[in-house]
This record gives structure tokens, sequence and C-alpha cells, in this order.
């Protein structure tokens, strides 16, 4: 699952998102393919970043720079580099019969001269599953180039991905970034606990360079350098291996407090649009579009 831009649902206003595909590299037809908060990903080409060391990502390449400085893993960056994709619909991957990927989103695009330098979203851990069917939910705020190539995330995370994990919740930041994910370590969280998911633009050099944490949770810090602008913001739900609705929580998430700085300042309003999966009821939903103090909430089954 990857993004590819769309044009017609550009010039339809839907927002650049394409369809998600199970498509990857040829190369990564022989391998395992691991379920990410960006997609399908090769398994070898996820990677956990040890504590202190950081992501550099340039047009070419992608680097894991230890604390020393000292380069840690290097992947190349090819010309035709996958897009991730947040979609309005997902085909059916067996054995589900619950639709797959981001099956609940919003989006907005920055299109201000002053580029976002932060992004932040309150939200409680959902009560947990009814059923256990080795399903893998997603939730997260994120952050993608006008390219689609990558997103830097904050995610909570239900069931197992390839940062870890079980029947139970727990949360990380993640940088996906072409066919290579890069995650921090994994920390358990409890149903009802307050997340806040940050991601704060720290500097601009040669690069723009930023942190994603959940406040409070030192583990899940995660800084990157691109030589991108993160002018897409999303909130989004994305589920794989989830045959029941009672593979998911019940009632509602709502995720709060959203708010975008770009520049020093605020917008006067985010204009987010709302994507929903009506045919499995699970429906995202705005409830306030302040820069400061947002809301949407996702609706499940």
């Amino acid at each position: 699952m990857w993004f590819r831009t769309l044009i017609i649902c550009a010039l339809l206003g839907a927002g650049r998102f394409t369809v998600l595909a199970g498509v990857v590299e040829s190369r990564a037809d022989a391998e395992d393919l691991v379920m990410t908060p960006g997609g399908l990903i090769p398994k070898s080409n996820v990677h956990a970043v040890p504590e202190g060391a950081r992501i550099h990502h340039t047009p070419t390449q992608v680097q894991i720079i230890g604390a020393d400085g000292s380069i840690l893993h290097t992947a190349p960056i090819k010309g035709d580099a996958k897009k991730i994709n947040i979609p309005p619909t997902a085909p059916i991957t067996s054995p589900r019969s619950l639709q797959s990927g981001y099956i609940a989103f919003s989006y907005w695009q920055n299109t201000a001269a002053s580029q976002i330098t932060s992004f932040k979203t309150v939200w409680s851990v959902p009560s947990t599953p009814a059923s256990w069917d080795g399903q893998l939910l997603y939730w997260f705020n994120g952050l993608v180039p006008d390219s689609f190539d990558a997103i830097l995330q904050p995610v909570l995370q239900y069931g197992v991905s390839p940062a870890g994990g079980g029947a139970y919740y727990s949360v990380a930041s993640w940088f996906v970034v072409g066919s290579n994910a890069y995650h921090s370590s994994l920390t358990t969280v409890s149903v009802g606990q307050q997340l806040t998911g940050v991601m704060t633009l720290n500097s601009v050099t040669s690069t723009y360079n930023w942190n994603s944490i959940f406040t409070g949770i030192s583990a899940s810090s995660f800084s990157i350098s691109t030589s991108e602008v993160l002018d897409w913001a999303y909130e989004a739900l994305e589920i794989y291996t989830t045959s029941f609705a009672s593979d998911l929580p019940a009632g509602h998430t709502s995720m709060t407090g959203i708010n975008i700085a770009t520049g020093s300042t605020h917008p006067s309003s985010i204009g987010w649009t709302a994507i929903s999966d009506s045919t499995d009821s699970v429906f995202m939903s705005i409830t306030s579009t302040s820069s400061t103090n947002g809301a949407v909430k996702i609706t499940y089954p």
C-alpha cells in the first residue's frame, strides 16, 4: 500500500490520494510483506531506530545516523520510489471481510506561504475489541509531503506490527518513506490513557528537522531531517486482517485538541475533508475546524 497521486481526485477537490494497492517493488514479490502504518513494506525494509539516533532523508537516500554521528544504515531512494496511499476505499484482502488500509480519515493541505511548524492531537486509548483475531489497528495524526512519498506519524496500535506488540495497545513514532519504514521503540499503554501525539519542526537548515513524540512517553521520541516540506495533515484509522466488526473497539474515538501551527501563527480554520467507510459503518466526522482546538471523531460499527 503506497501513496500515489490521483490526479482525478485532485481535480475533484478530494485531495491527492490514491487507491490502496498491494503492489510494491518487484524485488519484494519474493519477500514477506508486513503491515506498517504507511502500508505494505518488505519485512527486510523495516528498521528500528536506536535511542538517540535520527533519520536523515534526502532525494537520493535515507540514513539512520547514530547519536555519535556514525552512519548505521543507508537505503537508496530510486527515481520511481513508491508513493504512500491514503484512499477513500481499499481492496479486500483475504481473509478479511472489512475493507483494509485507511478506512476512516480526514486530511487538509496547507497552502499558506508559512509551512506547518507543529501538529498536535489528543485522544484516549479506545476500549479493547471484543474479539481477538490477529487484527492490526493503527490510529495516528500524520504529516506528508506534496510528493506523497513519505509520512511522519506518532502511532497508536492494537495488535502485532513490525515493531512488536500483541493483543494490547502500544505506541511508537514512525517514518515511512518509499519502500522503507523506520520506527522508535514500542511502549505499552492502557485503555483510557490519554495520548498526545505531537510533531514539531525544531529547526530549518539545509533540511527540515522534525521530532515526533507522544508527550510523556520518551521512548516514542523520534527525530528526522528531510529535504521535503510536510504540508498535508491527516487524522486516520488504518486496519489490517480485520474480519469482523467485533475486531474493532466499540463506540467512538474522539481526536481532540487538534493544534496546527503555520510559522508562528495558526490558520483561521482547518478545512478538513472527511473520508468514511460507509459499507462497514466506520465513519470519520469533523466536529471542530479550529486550528488551535479542533476535533474529529471516528465512529465504529
